[in-house]
């Protein structure tokens, strides 16, 4: 007994009519929306597009400025070194002519040695300041010799002086002993 078994088919499935036309919306809806993306996104390259494209054109020049600057002002590192050297050297003049620099002018010394007193060498000097700053605790170093020897090495406190003025200033140092045959006096 041979039975033989009925073959099922499938039935399609049909979609309802509904279905198909909300589908076709649907897409319909997302194809407007892809092409009004595209067309914002398109309008804001070519906005970026022309904003970079008026820089461009707006700074260009500067380059052309800039090499033609370059072809008339070329220095070597040597030149700079010079350049520099020679400023330092002009700052180092400046600064020398602005310190304080003191100046004797002797108007007269003379080894005084009095009968019946202690002897004294007479200094009148002009003190002058030729910088411009002013110089602080200003000293008179004398020296002063009997023969080879040191009869006395001391200073006669002058006090400061101000940049481009003088004083004058008259001083007697004592010593003891023979008459002085030589003396050196600086300023300090």
């Amino acid at each position: 007994m041979n039975e033989t078994k009925p073959i099922k088919t499938k039935q399609k499935k049909v979609v309802s009519r509904n279905v198909a036309i909300a589908l076709g919306t649907i897409c319909i809806i997302l194809l407007a929306g892809l092409g009004g993306a595209m067309g914002y996104y398109t309008a804001q390259v070519n906005d970026k597009d022309s904003t970079y494209n008026d820089y461009v054109s707006s700074h260009s020049h500067n380059n052309t400025e800039f090499t033609e600057y370059v072809s008339t002002h070329s220095h070597t590192d040597s030149d700079y070194i010079t350049l520099s050297l020679y400023a330092t050297d002009l700052q180092s003049q400046i600064n020398s002519l602005e310190a304080s620099n003191l100046t004797r002018i002797s108007l007269g010394e003379s080894d005084n040695r009095p009968a019946n007193g202690t002897p004294y060498l007479h200094i009148v000097s002009v003190i002058v300041n030729l910088g411009t700053k002013t110089a602080y605790s200003c000293n008179l170093h004398v020296i002063l010799y009997q023969g080879n020897t040191i009869a006395k090495d001391t200073y006669v406190l002058l006090g400061t002086i101000f940049g481009q003025t003088g004083i004058s200033t008259t001083d007697d140092v004592q010593y003891s002993g023979s008459a002085l045959t030589a003396w050196t006096i600086t300023t300090e």
